[in-house]
């Protein structure tokens, strides 16, 4: 059996258990997120986890195919990243739901981020979660007919694919993302320790405040994301400001390198992210050296 066969009895047999009960919808998603799931019967949770990895192994054949694409881009990828966390919610019959960094402002004046998200912390009916999964199957059959352009197809002349680095970025330039208080020495120590890390390999490391610019500081900062070579963001202090541009950086798909001082707490967004935590700063500029050896494939100089 296919995948749309599979999830197809699934729910249809989801859908006969649960209407059996009848509990209004509003009272059983009152119950939380498994309300439904948890009236269905161990067969059915059985059949459900049979069709998600049924999803998995799908997922492992079209990524790879995705990311060498030559007309798909980033933004495919997160719809297609989307789809499948809404499939596998709907078929452990929750609701899926993301949201997009939102800039709190004020005529102009940047006051604040609510960092994105995502969420599956609601129950969805079988008949709901049968039309999610549905609808995310004719999306990624949409997808998968672009997947079938291959270079071949294509003019000749088309530049390659560079999931990471602006067709005009700078090399040997830094940017680097982290909270900006000069009168806090410590604060200060950290950028001072960057940018010794980065000058030993040839980079020019700058942060927002030593950017020479003639524009609105959120311009010149979206430019310095978008082309410098390396990228750090350090997440100490939980600045929603390093949040933000992190987020944007990685909309872009472009690689952050992230550290944080030891406590610092992680916000849900990046959580998955690897973030070392450095106690102090020797030990910052240990781990970021070893780090930019294996980015820049060079030794340090005065080593």
């Amino acid at each position: 059996m296919t995948l749309g066969e599979n999830a197809m009895a699934f729910f249809d047999a989801a859908i006969a258990e649960c209407s059996k009960d009848t509990t209004p919808q509003w009272k059983i998603c009152d119950e939380g997120r498994n309300g439904y799931w948890d009236r269905l019967s161990h067969e059915r949770h059985l059949q459900s986890q049979k069709t998600q990895e049924m999803l998995f192994n799908v997922v492992a054949l079209i990524i790879p195919t995705l990311k060498a694409s030559p007309v798909l881009d980033v933004s495919d990828e997160k719809d297609v990243g989307r789809c499948i966390k809404r499939m596998r919610a709907a078929l452990k019959l929750r609701r899926f739901r993301s949201w997009e960094i939102e800039v709190l402002h004020d005529e102009g004046t940047v006051l604040g981020v609510n960092p994105p998200g995502q969420s599956e912390d609601e129950c969805s009916s079988p008949v709901d979660a049968k039309n999610a999964f549905f609808e995310c199957i004719e999306q990624l059959e949409g997808i998968a007919q672009l997947l079938k352009i291959t270079p071949a197809n294509l003019p000749d002349g088309l530049p390659e694919k560079n999931p990471n680095l602006s067709q005009s970025y700078r090399p040997n330039t830094a940017f680097i993302m982290m909270p900006i208080d000069n009168s806090n020495p410590e604060n200060e120590d950290v950028y001072g320790a960057y940018k010794e890390c980065f000058s030993r390999f040839g980079v020019k490391a700058v942060r927002a405040d030593g950017i020479e610019h003639e524009d609105v500081i959120t311009k010149r900062i979206i430019e310095e994301i978008k082309t410098s070579e390396f990228l750090v963001g350090d997440l100490t202090n939980e600045r929603p400001s390093v949040y933000y541009e992190i987020g944007y950086a990685h909309s872009l798909g472009r690689r952050v390198m992230l550290y944080r001082k030891a406590g610092t707490s992680i916000h849900f967004d990046l959580a998955a992210y690897n973030c070392p935590e450095y106690k102090n700063i020797t030990e910052l500029k240990s781990i970021l050296m070893k780090r930019l050896e294996e980015a820049t494939n060079r030794r340090p100089e005065n080593d």
